[in-house]
């Protein structure tokens, strides 16, 4: 028999059991029986929390995705700009993204998950380019428009990420090349300068609910 929790200690568990699942079988694998079985519990419990499939998944995709912004945030206040900068461009872990390339397949298909991608998109767009106006602030870049610069940068990562991560066509040291290089002439920075900062892999790691 499950444990008796309460019910908003039982949701942060059926979103974790969620994302577990999505990590290893993708999106449009997922049932609500998968996940019943994983958390432990009768299937009817999760549909007193969620009533579809999409409506989970999509939960679980928001929660994680907000507490990773959150500590990312935490993490690049303690750095300088620059390696700010780099850090957020640097390559991140494997599975996190084939969460997110995951996700951009099975939206135009779930309604309620192509909302929450859309939402994390554009606050991941905004972070960024109140990262690039730090550097140019400090002197270190410069641009004109922080959020074009930002929503063009995202759309390389990703484009590179998947060329990484989903592919296998670039490694990781020739991915954070190519992301480098282009911001650094593209906001004018002095060449080699996101490199020099050897950035460490602390984003991209799920903050997801605890079980």
């Amino acid at each position: 028999m499950a444990t008796r929790l309460d019910p908003a200690r039982r949701r942060e568990q059926i979103l974790a059991a969620t994302l577990r699942l999505v990590a290893r079988d993708g999106f449009a694998r997922v049932t609500l029986r998968d996940v019943a079985a994983e958390v432990g519990v009768v299937h009817g419990l999760i549909r007193h929390y969620f009533a579809t499939r999409e409506q989970l998944v999509a939960a679980a995709f928001d929660a994680a995705v907000l507490g990773e912004l959150r500590a990312d945030a935490e993490v690049e206040e303690q750095l300088e700009p620059v390696a700010a900068l780099a850090d957020w461009l640097s390559t991140t872990p494997r599975g996190h993204y084939l969460v997110w390339i995951d996700a951009w397949s099975e939206a135009p298909r779930n309604p309620e998950l192509h909302a929450a991608l859309t939402r994390h998109h554009r606050d991941s767009d905004r972070h960024l380019a109140g990262i690039i106006q730090r550097v140019v602030d400090a002197g270190e870049a410069a641009s004109d428009d922080p959020a074009a610069d930002a929503r063009m940068l995202t759309a390389l990562v990703d484009g590179v990420a998947v060329q990484h991560h989903a592919i296998g066509l670039i490694d990781e040291a020739e991915a954070d090349r190519i992301v480098f290089r282009a911001a650094e002439e593209h906001l004018r920075m002095q060449a080699g300068a996101l490199s020099r900062t050897r950035p460490t892999p602390t984003r991209g790691l799920w903050a997801t609910p605890t079980d």
